[in-house]
Order: C-alpha cells, then sequence, then structure tokens
C-alpha cells in the first residue's frame, strides 16, 4: 500500500468517525430545537482539532514506521488519481451545493419559527453546518475515489 493510499484510508476513516459524530449531534440538537450556537462552536473546533491532530500524527507515524522519505514527488499514476478524484468530487460538490441551498432557503421561514429567540443566527448556523457536511461529504467522496483507484491499480 502506497503511503498516499494511507492517507487516504486515514483521512476517510478519521472523517466518518470524527465528522459523523459532529453532523449526528449538530442534526439531534437541530431536531429537538435546542440549537446553542457557542455550544455548536465549541463542538465544531475540538472536532477540528481531534481531526487534525489524528490525520497529523497517523500519516507521521505511518511515514516514519514506513521509512520512507515524506517529501517525495507523487509518480505519474499517483498525479492521474488524484486529478481523476478532484473532478468527480468537485463536479459533485458543484451539483450538491445548490441541492443544499435551496431546501435550505424554502424553509427560512419555517427555521425562523422554530428559534424565535434567535431565528436569523439559527437560520445562519444551520446554512453554515449544511454547507460545512456538503463539502466534508464531498471530501469523503475524493478520498473514496483515491482509495478505490489505487486499488484497481494494485
Amino acid at each position: 500500500m502506497s503511503r498516499r493510499e494511507r492517507q487516504a484510508w486515514i483521512a476517510s476513516l478519521c472523517t466518518l468517525i470524527v465528522w459523523g459524530y459532529y453532523f449526528a449531534a449538530f442534526w439531534l440538537d437541530v431536531v429537538s430545537g435546542q440549537l446553542d450556537g457557542w455550544h455548536v462552536l465549541n463542538r465544531f473546533l475540538v472536532c477540528m482539532g481531534i481531526s487534525l491532530v489524528v490525520m497529523i500524527g497517523l500519516s507521521l507515524l505511518t511515514g516514519v514506521m514506513s521509512k520512507k522519505n515524506l517529501e517525495t514527488d507523487p509518480d505519474e499514476l499517483e498525479r492521474l488519481i488524484e486529478g481523476r478524484a478532484d473532478r468527480i468530487g468537485f463536479r459533485f460538490l458543484e451539483w450538491l451545493v445548490p441541492a443544499i441551498l435551496i431546501p435550505c432557503l424554502l424553509q427560512t421561514d419555517r427555521i425562523a419559527e422554530a428559534y424565535p429567540d434567535n431565528p436569523a443566527g439559527s437560520t445562519a448556523v444551520i446554512f453554515a453546518n449544511a454547507i460545512l457536511m456538503g463539502v466534508v461529504l464531498t471530501e469523503l467522496i475524493r478520498e473514496s475515489v483515491h482509495i478505490a483507484s489505487f486499488r484497481m491499480t494494485a
């Protein structure tokens, strides 16, 4: 398994676990009507910190354990795989952003009614997290394409 494939596995699993927890907790808060912006921000910062520490730490650990130079340039196959993953992932994001924003825009009145204490803030937090979820899904798609491509060429 190449170093870049290991990094794709690390990123995928870390993203699934950490951000899966984040979005499950966030949408449960939204559904229960107990959306607290500061609590969401704190949870976001903790999840971001955990993601960074785990991904960087595991990537360094696997690089040191394999005793390969971490600074090597990608070969032609790795560049092709990266390009394909980028094309698929960003095409997915191009379709996903409007698919998220249009329903959100159609629900602004309903969101405002559900959170009368802070209708604008709650709407903004829900919109921002919906877009963030789209970006996380896009990254999962990109990493999945990396993994599948490396597996098909192995």
